[in-house]
């Protein structure tokens, strides 16, 4: 499987709609959330950053397939010196556990590097089925740093990973 990392087009965001469903992890508000980030990064508000992971995948004897693997959504905390959030980030199911959360987390750690930041910080939720994303985030060198109990809703946690950049 071969990844590419883009900036957000235009033409992704009915794919990146698609996406974000097929996860099955997102509830409908969070989903509505992310869809207001993407249509934000795309009407040029300084405050998102978009990247698109692409794909190319080959079965044996068969044509390269070529799709949108996932994204990634970052920009600087106003109200830090030099933090950027992590305010989405999402793969395709049939591809997660292949390389293309940890290329957007990558890309993502090399722009705010770029910018002059000092680190990512990732807000996520406490829920099992977030387990697989948490595993990812201590794959990439993230740190857990702190959980507020019942913070989405009673039952659900907010889990705040950092690393420094």
């Amino acid at each position: 499987m071969n990844i590419s990392i883009r900036p957000l087009a235009a033409g992704d965001l009915a794919a990146l709609r698609s996406l974000l469903r097929a996860t099955r992890v997102f509830e409908e508000h969070e989903v509505r959330v992310a869809e207001e980030l993407l249509e934000a990064a795309l009407a040029g508000s300084p405050d998102y950053t978009v990247h698109v992971a692409d794909v190319e995948t080959a079965g044996a004897g068969e044509p390269p397939a070529r799709g949108i693997a996932g994204y990634v959504c970052c920009g600087h905390n106003p109200v830090t010196d030099a933090l950027f959030d992590v305010y989405w980030i999402a793969v395709d199911p049939a591809l997660q556990g292949r390389g293309a959360g940890r290329a957007l987390l990558s890309h993502a750690e090399a722009c705010v590097r770029g910018a002059g930041g000092r680190g990512l910080v990732i807000d996520t939720s406490g829920r099992a089925e977030y387990e697989a994303a948490h595993r990812l985030y201590a794959r990439c060198g993230y740190r857990r740093v702190a959980e507020v109990p019942d913070y989405y809703k009673p039952g659900d946690s907010l889990i705040m990973y950092m690393k420094a950049v």
